[in-house]
């Protein structure tokens, strides 16, 4: 790993701004190869890429979680513009006592295989564990004195459910057919025409694409195609002010009803709802302070501690 930059736990730790975990968005910090002194866990909030890792390469799409090791080198490629993932730092002591407490081959499990460990998750699993990261996030923040006892549970749950306890969900490498047709159906003219590309592009059978997506994507065709969609929508809610009817015809929609039930469905709440709470969120704070590759890690969505909040 000759000239491949090394970045140190310490270096981003002891600075005062930052916590275990952290949104990542700037592009110039994506692209970047590069390997850890510390284990990273991280997840695709949103948006679409290819992540470069160990001279392999793999699509990412929202739901995607991996547990990247310290000497694994990767970066992310052909990022769509509102790509964001939330990023864990785990240090190298804390991953020794866990896997000393846990014992039997759970370390080697994680750290035996030439790629990092990874999983697509459930939509009910996924919106579970970014409310449990952005809580993180914050705890640095608000519950300063309970950040050490957040981390620790949310690395233990996140390690032994995902990648220890449930291993049928990792289904081997993509091929790599699928792989360069989950870029393509990001094209607009492809997702918006829908499973017509889908299966044209693909140059397989029904039945053999839908084996497929089910088995390395952990989700049929359409729902493929939907989250594709939801993505594109999602960004025109936040960056346009086109009517939320025209958008859902943009996007491929052909039943409005269908539409506002799978938004709601992923999101929690109407299309109308979800614009106005991105309007009234409170900007973004940039404090990487210059420590990797001067990224902006912009604020955790608004959750609920439990606590009465309190102002100045």
């Amino acid at each position: 790993m000759k000239n491949i930059p090394r970045l140190t736990a310490n270096r981003i730790l002891s600075s005062p701004s930052h916590g275990y975990a952290s949104f990542i968005t700037d592009r110039r910090q994506l692209v970047k190869i590069h390997c850890h002194s510390y284990y990273e866990i991280f997840i695709v909030a949103q948006g679409y890429g290819t992540h470069l890792i160990n001279s392999t390469s793999e699509p990412l799409s929202p739901g995607a979680l991996y547990f990247v090791r310290p000497d694994d080198v990767h970066c992310y490629m052909d990022v769509t513009s509102n790509f964001k993932i939330i990023n864990m730092i785990v240090p190298e002591d804390t991953f020794d006592r866990l896997t000393q407490y846990l014992g039997g081959t759970f370390r080697d499990d994680l750290l035996s295989p030439p790629c990092p460990p990874h999983v697509q998750v459930s939509m009910k699993e996924f919106k579970s564990i970014l409310t449990e990261l952005e809580q993180l996030v914050l705890t640095k923040k608000i519950l300063k004195e309970k950040s050490d006892v957040f981390f620790r549970i949310t690395v233990f749950g996140l390690l032994t459910k995902y990648f220890v306890l449930s291993p049928q969900k990792s289904s081997g490498r993509t091929p790599e057919w699928l792989r360069w047709l989950s870029l393509e159906m990001l094209k607009k003219e492809n997702f918006v025409e829908g499973l017509p590309a889908l299966y044209r592009l693909s140059g397989k059978s029904i039945e053999h694409l839908s084996r497929a997506c089910r088995k390395y994507l952990q989700k049929s065709p359409t729902q493929l195609i939907n989250d594709i969609r939801l993505e594109y929508v999602v960004n025109q809610l936040q960056n346009t002010d086109e009517k939320v009817i025209a958008i859902c015809e943009d996007a491929g929609f052909d039943s409005l009803s269908h539409f506002y039930h799978i938004f709601k469905q992923a999101y929690g709440m109407s299309p109308a709802q979800f614009r106005k709470t991105c309007r009234t969120e409170e900007p973004g704070l940039d404090f990487a302070d210059n420590l990797v590759y001067d990224a902006t890690i912009p604020n955790a969505l608004p959750f609920d501690l439990g606590l009465a909040t309190q102002q100045g």
